[in-house]
């Protein structure tokens, strides 16, 4: 047995997960201090330069942008920003899938912001990735894991070039994942600034980054600011969201109740037909079932015409504030959901697994105070029947002084506070 494995029969998980923190801290330190270094040097160029802020976003996923309000608010102001959406592929999921996903998110930033301020970090025809470091001052980084894109598109790239990377979440810290797995990757302390969305992941970033929070700034969770702008338009039937994660295998975040709830799923429409169900799966959910031999792609396929031939609505890419609005109720097992569906005080139902709270985080159990917790088929159908059909909704003050109190940080405003730091 080698020393590591002997570590880990020996300590307390948490002990050997302090440990390694320590240890990476020690091992990256040198480099997080001379880019933060560079950053200043960098700073000082872009305050001295004349013209426009040159701002760009790299966008993997339309449902992982948390920045819409942030460039709406620079792209009314044409005098002193330039703007550009990037797309760029996922390459961690296959070639094909990699080709339609690019192409999927590339037509919802046409249609959300014009072409005019679009532009390719793809070529598809050749396969080439496209390098724009030196053409922006600031490029928010919608999706912060290198693994997963192109190296000319990731974190630690930029942090070597005259460029300022940021990150703005596009989901909560609701699980332990979040802050064991996402906080201490060496990407987040490489950003110029992270901007944390909650005093829970304020204060997570300073004992789980590499650098403790030293990049971190508490403004707000950005993403919600165009939850604002939605209105509920007058629906003859109550809706509630069928929302699945994607974690089918994973051991590390086990939420995904998918397998053993698919044909349940599909029996609620003619159940309960006074309901209106909308059914909204991770973007993941289907093509990580596929690549971990789950299910085959026509079973896949087979499934979602059986979504709609049961009077489902079905729900896929592009922002989904739009069906969390005009919407009465939801029930899923994804993670950040859990945070921002509270948004829309409507009654909440969790489907969890026996042992859930062990992956979930602090601001994870807090949230789902105010949440139903469902194990099976019937608690599920017991939410239906008296929490949105009968209007039984016991929890719904509780989760307005939460919300209001703990998540509604600087909302609907807190794009408007990035955008003043961003000034220097």
């Amino acid at each position: 047995m080698d020393i590591k494995k002997l570590i880990k029969a020996i300590l307390p998980k948490e002990i050997v997960f302090e440990i390694g923190l320590n240890l990476r801290r020690l091992k990256s330190k040198k480099i997080i201090r001379q880019t933060q270094s560079h950053y200043k040097e960098v700073e000082t160029k872009i305050r001295h330069r004349d013209g426009k802020l040159r701002v760009g976003a790299y966008a993997v996923y339309d449902t992982t942008f948390g920045a819409c309000t942030l460039f709406d608010l620079m792209l009314a102001q044409p005098k002193k920003y330039d703007v550009k959406v990037v797309v760029i592929p996922d390459i961690s999921r296959g070639i094909l899938y990699q080709k339609q996903q690019y192409l999927a998110t590339k037509r919802f930033f046409e249609k959300r912001f014009g072409s005019q301020f679009v532009a390719d970090g793809y070529n598809l025809d050749t396969g080439e990735f496209l390098d724009y470091s030196l053409d922006f001052d600031v490029i928010y980084c919608a999706n912060p894991y290198d693994n997963m894109v192109n190296i000319v598109h990731g974190v630690k790239y930029l942090s070597k070039k005259n460029v300022l990377p940021i990150y703005i979440s596009y989901g909560c810290y609701v699980d332990n994942y979040g802050y064991k797995t996402i906080m201490p990757l060496l990407e987040i302390s490489l950003f110029w600034k992270v901007f944390a969305d909650d005093v829970f992941s304020y204060k997570a970033y300073k004992k789980y980054e590499l650098c403790k929070g030293k990049n971190v700034l508490l403004f707000g969770y950005a993403k919600m600011d165009s939850f604002a702008s939605f209105k509920k338009m007058v629906c003859k039937r109550k809706r509630i969201i069928i929302a699945p994660h994607h974690t089918i295998k994973n051991k590390v975040l086990p939420l995904s109740n998918f397998l053993a709830l698919s044909d349940f799923i599909l029996e609620l429409p003619r159940k309960y037909p006074e309901i209106e169900f909308i059914f909204r799966p991770h973007p993941l959910l289907f093509i990580n079932m596929i690549n971990e031999g789950v299910w085959t792609d026509k079973k896949v396929e087979q499934y979602i015409a059986n979504i709609k031939d049961s009077g489902m609505i079905y729900s896929v890419g592009g922002d989904y504030f739009d069906i969390f609005v005009n919407s009465d109720a939801i029930i899923h097992d994804c993670a950040s959901f859990i945070y921002e569906y509270l948004f829309t005080n409507n009654p909440c139902c969790f489907v969890a697994k026996k042992g859930y709270k062990k992956v979930i985080s602090s601001l994870g159990k807090a949230c789902l105070k105010n949440y139903t917790i469902a194990f099976n088929k019937n608690q599920i159908e017991d939410f239906v029947e008296k929490v949105v059909i009968a209007s039984k909704d016991v929890l719904r003050e509780s989760r307005e002084h939460f919300t209001t109190k703990y998540l509604k940080l600087n909302y609907p405003s807190v794009s408007a506070r990035i955008l003043e730091e961003l000034l220097f």
